[in-house]
């Protein structure tokens, strides 16, 4: 993005500090990134009145809105320094500045182990029975 911002890539056909919107989507480990850059290398770049949006890949179970938790994500107001616990489900994308990227992280790793399981259990399925084709 620098090298874009300095026209080392090409021409530049929208300045970055013409952008007022930000929007990443990707894991929570390149959105944590994404914020940082914006508060460092990337800042002298940007438009200072942009906003910034985060799309949260939660873990999520019961895919009803809010109904069993298992997506609480905690905000923490950048200015006040206030904390929030939302629900991801009802909102997927969300300001980037609040979104505790750490807490999110360590939510994802909890569902490590049972995505490793599932991923093993299909794979043995697959292999030793044939599907019916529909």
């Amino acid at each position: 993005m620098i090298r874009y911002a300095k026209g080392e890539l090409g021409p530049v056909s929208l300045r970055l500090s013409d952008a007022a919107r930000i929007i990443a989507i990707g894991s929570d480990r390149m959105m944590a990134a994404v914020a940082r850059a914006r508060r460092e290398v990337l800042r002298p770049y940007l438009n200072e009145n942009h906003v910034a949006i985060a799309s949260i890949n939660s873990p999520m179970q019961c895919m009803m809105k809010a109904v069993c938790a298992q997506c609480l994500q905690r905000h923490v107001d950048p200015v006040t320094g206030k904390e929030e616990v939302v629900f991801t489900c009802v909102n997927q994308d969300q300001l980037m500045d609040e979104v505790d990227f750490g807490n999110l992280s360590c939510r994802l790793r909890g569902n490590s182990v049972m995505e490793k399981i599932s991923n093993r259990w299909l794979d043995y399925i697959l292999e030793t029975h044939t599907l019916p084709r529909v």
